[in-house]
């Protein structure tokens, strides 16, 4: 996996990072894009957070996915922060992402998947 990140702190919109990734996406992907959101965001408030997978190709078996929500620190996790991972609708790539999300979600986590972008910018918006 590769990704690009960047943070643009504007004092009347709020915090945004953008985290652009390309190459195959497994748990230890997910671990490593995690960490590097904790790191960017932890003294930031109400940080809105796009995870662009759209050239990504993720490859999660149901097992890993579980694992994986069930292993995320929440303590260590902004709880201001409201995250949108964006994936191409392909079946398989767009169920992994919906249940990693769900789960993510379930655990107290402000998380979402999106196909469409805009989508994505409303939701993190706050205004759907």
């Amino acid at each position: 996996m590769d990704f690009q990140i960047k943070l643009f702190s504007w004092p009347d919109r709020g915090n945004h990072l953008i985290l652009i990734t390309r190459g195959v996406i497994d748990t230890k992907a997910f671990d490593q894009i995690f960490q590097e959101v904790h790191t960017a965001t932890q003294a930031l408030r109400d940080c809105k957070v796009v995870v662009d997978l759209q050239d990504a190709m993720c490859n999660l078996e149901n097992a890993e996915i579980q694992g994986f929500v069930d292993g995320v620190q929440l303590d260590l996790w902004p709880a201001t922060n409201r995250v949108a991972m964006v994936a191409s609708r392909e079946i398989d790539q767009y169920e992994q992402l919906s249940a990693l999300t769900n789960g993510l979600a379930k655990r107290g986590l402000k998380i979402a998947v999106f196909d469409d972008s805009r989508l994505a910018v409303t939701w993190l918006a706050d205004t759907i």
